[in-house]
């Protein structure tokens, strides 16, 4: 059996962050549904070859008008990711379109490792 370790340890990632946020999460932009978690392709980064570093763009979108409420609820989000000790790394604020609107969110950046089989 050949082995996964990126898509494991990607398939991991997702379901983990989907546990400590409590949110949908989506890997492909057109099945976003706000608010909701937006996971991108990680960047990975070779140890040896048998352990890589994977590093993960999230999107945290959230709903209504950029104001105060918006982000108390998406740092809310931003420290339950920390929390659940998935490796979050940074987050900064941005604007994400969806369908055509734009919708408060939050950047984070997190890392995790994976081993492959030897």
């Amino acid at each position: 059996m050949p082995d996964n370790a990126f898509n494991d340890g990607y398939n991991a990632f997702v379901s983990a962050l989907g546990t400590a946020t409590g949110l949908t999460i989506a890997d492909d932009p057109r099945n976003i549904n706000p608010p909701g978690i937006l996971v991108q392709a990680p960047s990975i980064t070779m140890h040896s070859n048998n352990v890589a570093e994977l590093e993960f763009a999230v999107t945290v979108i959230g709903t209504g008008p950029g104001n105060k409420n918006a982000l108390t609820k998406l740092l809310e989000i931003a420290d339950k990711v920390r929390e659940g000790k998935i490796g979050l790394k940074s987050a900064r604020p941005i604007v994400q379109q969806v369908g055509g609107a734009e919708y408060p969110a939050y950047e984070l950046i997190l890392v995790t490792k994976v081993q492959a089989n030897a």
